[in-house]
This record gives structure tokens, sequence and C-alpha cells, in this order.
């Protein structure tokens, strides 16, 4: 309303009922391509990937002259590297990584990497391109939240497990939500897994841009790597968004069935007209009918 006063009290309450974001509640996943998943060991990446930003989007429009003012109509999505700042360790694993990531895409495979010719002649093919399939691999971006009811899965992501299917996540999903302070009632191990409130999916991603790490004799602290990450797509996951994904499943999920019906009608009209037996015999009589159009095609070569 315009009139309406600012209160306090309200805004006080608001923001203790929805909490606030903070940007160092982050982490993020490096799925390698398939090519050099074996060679390095990504699990310590999201302990050294100190900075993150969620990716940025853009529309791309056309101008729509008619009378008066043009109107910009959106046609396409357009995505903007993001960037990680990495904490290299002693010896900076973490920028080979991503170095042998880039080679796959300039080296032939990376296998040949001109990087360790270590001086000689490149071998043949040694700056030949891989395919894009084999160079890409996957960011993922996981934001949590401080507050204990948004940590644990809500009822609406139980709901879409078991229109999609996932039975073996609705059972753990189902303990979390009727024990969200970890009651140890059967006396089992391990600790309730605090789940994320919003993740990012970069797909088809590779590092684009590897930047400098400086060294400097007078500077006293560890040293940082900026990586620029391209991709094709970012997939995005929000408890608040689940309604709408749950609807997309349960509608693909009729649709489903329906397609199933159709295609088994003539043998639920064939019992309905018949009953179970008279089905029954017409089943026999076209399976024996089959059998026999098969074996005089394959003796006379029809």
């Amino acid at each position: 309303m315009a009139n309406r006063r600012f209160n306090v009290s309200e805004f006080t309450a608001e923001v203790h009922k929805r909490g606030i974001a903070k940007p160092t509640h982050f982490s993020v996943m490096v799925t390698l391509p398939s090519a050099i998943r074996g060679f390095f060991n990504t699990s310590f990446m999201p302990f050294k990937i100190e900075s993150a930003s969620i990716p940025s989007r853009n529309l791309m429009t056309i101008d729509q002259n008619y009378h008066g003012p043009a109107r910009k109509i959106p046609y396409r999505v357009m995505n903007f590297p993001m960037r990680l700042r990495v904490a290299l360790s002693e010896n900076m694993i973490e920028r080979e990584i991503f170095m042998a990531w880039q080679d796959l895409a300039i080296s032939s495979g990376g296998i040949s990497s001109y990087r360790r010719g270590g001086g000689k002649a490149p071998k043949a093919g040694g700056f030949d391109s891989t395919f894009y399939d084999e160079m890409t691999g996957m960011i993922d971006i996981l934001q949590f939240a401080e507050s204990p009811k948004f940590q644990i899965p809500s009822a609406l992501e139980v709901g879409g497990g078991l229109i999609r299917g996932d039975v073996g996540s609705i059972i753990n999903d189902v303990i979390d939500i009727f024990n969200p302070l970890n009651i140890n009632v059967f006396d089992s191990p391990g600790d309730r897994s605090i789940f994320p409130q919003y993740r990012i999916q970069l797909v088809e991603a590779y590092p684009i841009n590897i930047g400098e790490v400086e060294m400097d004799w007078s500077a006293d602290g560890q040293a940082k790597l900026n990586v620029d990450i391209e991709y094709f797509i970012a997939y995005e996951r929000h408890p608040d968004a689940l309604p709408f994904e749950n609807l997309y499943a349960l509608e693909s999920l009729i649709r489903g069935v329906a397609n199933m019906l159709d295609q088994f009608s003539p043998l639920i009209s064939l019992f309905t007209r018949n009953g179970i037996s008279g089905g029954v015999r017409g089943v026999v009589n076209q399976v024996g009918n089959n059998l026999r159009n098969s074996f005089s095609s394959q003796r006379f070569g029809i």
C-alpha cells in the first residue's frame, strides 16, 4: 500500500522468518571429463574453491519497429562465464587439474600435450583439437541455508521423487522431514546431512580462461588462481520451483501411461469382448499364427 508506514517489528519478523542468504555458505563440486577423471582426485576441491559466483544470465532481443518506440522481443538466452577463485596447495595440483582439462581441447585429447614435451618438438597431432563432448565436464554450485528448517528436503521433494519413481531417496527424505533434529531413535551411527537450499549445475562446462598466479617475494600469504568457466546451460533447482517440476513430471507420467494403454488397447478390447478365457484363446491363436507366418517366410524366402 502506498501510505503504509514502515514498521520495525514487521521488518524484524520478516527477516527472522526468511533469514538472509550468506555468501559464505556455499560449496563447489567439480566433475572432470571422463578422459582425465581417473588421473585426478577432485574430492578435495570443495575445500579449495574459496570464491565462486552464481552465473548471470541475459536475454538477447530483437527490435520490433512499428509506430512509436521500439519493442525489444527476447528470442535467446545468453550465458556469461562464471569465475572460480582457487586457493592453491603447496604443489599447485589445482592449477594442473585445470590445465590438463584445457589440454583436452587443444592437444590431441590431452595425452600428448605440448606442455609436457620437455622442449622437444610436439608429436604428430599434438595440436589437434578433440571432440567437444570429450572435453566438457560439470560444475555444481551448492548454496546452503543457516536456518535448520531450510536444511532438510521439503515434502514437495518427496512427492516429486514419488512421481519420478526415485524410490531410493524417498525413504531418506521422509526420515529427514519427520526427524529434523536427528534424534537417534534406533541408535544408528552417522550425522544428518545438510541439504543445499539452492543448486546450480553447469552442464558442458570447461575452463575457458586460467588466470596467472602472482609470485611476489614481499607477499606473505597463499597463492590464488582465478579460473573462468564456460558452459552450455545452467540447470537450477530451488524448493519453491518444485511444484512446477513435479507438475511436469506428473504430466510426463500421465502421458506415458496413456501411450502404454494405447499400445495395449487391442489386447484390452479382446478380453473385454470375449472374457478372460476367450481372450487367452485369442492371444494363443494370434501367437501361433505369427509363428507360422514367420516360419513360412524363412522357409520360402518370402
